[in-house]
C-alpha cells in the first residue's frame, strides 16, 4: 500500500453498546477498514472505557463525545469528525452504526474488493438487510452473525426502513456527512459524483438532492449489503429500549419498531465468509487482559439490566408481546 492508496475509514456515534463491540471491531477489522473513529456519549455500560483501551492499543481512534449542552450526540460526532480532518480527498469515508454490519460479496470480501469491483465509482451505496431476531429471547455473549441469520428478503418493499442505505463515499466528493448518506457535494452533476449502488449499477439522478433510501430501481445486493441487527434477543431489546434511540433524543422504543424491524423470512449466512479472520481479530484483542477485563465486565452489567427489567411490569408485558408466538422452548 502506497502513500497515494485510498484508505477506507468508518465513523461512528456510540452509546452503551458494550456487550457488541469487539464482534463489531473484529468485522470491521476483517473487512479491510483502516482507521475506525467511535465518538462515544453519555456512556454507562463501559463502552467508553473498552473503546479507550483499544485507542491504546492501536486498534479504534476513541474520542470522547460528551457535552452538556442538549444537542444531537451524532451531529457533534459528525461535526468533531471532519474537523479533525483524517480523510484525505482519496480515502473512502463511511457512517456505520454499530449494530450494521457490512458484507462484502464479491473478492476476498473487503472493502478494497468492493471498490476494486466498482472502479468508476467515487461514492457507493449500500441497502441494509434487516435481520430479525429468529426466535433468540436469552441475551448470550455470542456473535451477532451466529446467532441471529434470519433476514427480510431482498425484494421487500414496506417498512421503508427495509431498503435504508449507508453510503460509503470518497472525502473529496462530499463535504458533510449524515447518517445514510454525505450531503453538500463538492463537485456539480450527479454524473460527477460517480455514484453506484451494491450491485454496480449508476444511482438515479434524484439522490444527488436527497432521499436515504432504496427504490425498485436502485436497489442491488451483488457485491455488498448491510446486515442490520436492529433488534438482537428479546431480552437485549428491553435494554435497547431502556436506552432510547440511539440518534433520537428522549424517544423510547416498543413493540410497534419491534414488529417493523423484525424480519425472518429467509436464512441468510453470506457474512460468514469473513468468520473465520473476524474470530481472528476477536480474540487477539481479549488476549490483552485489560481488554478481555472490560468486555466480561460489561456483558455482566447487561446481565444484570435484564435481570432488574425483566421485574418491570411494563417490560414483563413487552416480553409478552415479543415472544407470543414463540414456541415454548422459545420463551425460556
Amino acid at each position: 500500500m502506497t502513500d497515494q492508496d485510498p484508505r477506507y475509514i468508518s465513523i461512528t456515534p456510540m452509546k452503551n453498546e458494550g456487550p457488541f463491540v469487539l464482534e463489531w471491531v473484529a468485522h470491521n477489522r476483517a473487512i479491510g477498514i483502516d482507521q475506525m473513529v467511535v465518538m462515544t456519549n453519555d456512556c454507562t455500560d463501559g463502552t467508553d472505557a473498552l473503546l479507550q483501551r483499544l485507542d491504546e492499543l492501536g486498534i479504534v481512534t476513541h474520542v470522547d463525545n460528551n457535552s452538556r449542552r442538549k444537542t444531537s450526540p451524532q451531529k457533534r460526532a459528525y461535526r468533531s469528525f471532519l474537523k479533525m480532518d483524517i480523510a484525505r480527498p482519496q480515502d473512502w469515508v463511511i457512517v456505520i452504526d454499530a449494530d450494521e454490519h457490512i458484507n462484502v460479496k464479491t473478492g476476498d470480501h473487503t472493502m478494497r474488493a468492493l471498490t476494486d469491483a466498482i472502479p468508476d465509482a467515487k461514492t457507493i451505496s449500500m441497502t441494509w438487510r434487516l435481520f430479525g431476531n429468529a426466535g433468540v429471547v436469552r441475551y448470550e455473549d455470542r456473535f451477532l452473525s451466529e446467532q441471529f441469520r434470519q433476514s427480510a428478503p431482498e425484494q421487500v418493499f414496506r417498512p421503508p426502513q427495509a431498503w435504508g442505505f449507508k453510503t460509503m463515499f470518497q472525502r473529496g466528493i462530499w463535504d458533510a456527512l449524515g447518517v445514510h448518506r454525505p450531503k453538500r457535494p463538492t463537485v456539480e452533476t450527479m454524473e460527477d459524483c460517480h455514484w453506484y449502488n451494491g450491485s454496480g449499477q449508476l444511482m438515479p439522478e434524484r439522490y444527488f438532492e436527497k432521499s436515504w433510501r432504496s427504490a425498485r430501481d436502485s436497489v442491488g445486493y451483488e457485491f455488498v449489503q448491510v446486515n442490520h441487527y436492529a433488534l438482537k434477543s428479546c431480552e437485549s431489546y428491553l435494554v435497547k429500549k431502556m436506552r432510547g434511540r440511539a440518534h433520537h433524543l428522549g424517544e423510547s422504543l416498543g413493540l410497534e419498531y419491534w414488529n417493523m424491524m423484525n424480519h425472518n423470512s429467509e436464512t441468510n449466512t453470506s457474512i460468514d465468509a469473513v468468520l473465520e479472520r473476524k474470530r481472528e481479530h476477536f480474540y487477539d484483542m481479549l488476549r490483552d487482559s485489560e481488554v478481555a477485563r472490560l468486555h466480561h465486565a460489561s456483558c455482566d452489567l447487561h446481565r444484570q439490566q435484564i435481570e432488574q427489567l425483566r421485574e418491570l411490569p411494563e417490560m414483563q408485558d413487552l416480553m409478552q408481546q415479543m415472544t407470543a408466538g414463540f414456541t415454548a422452548g422459545q420463551r425460556a
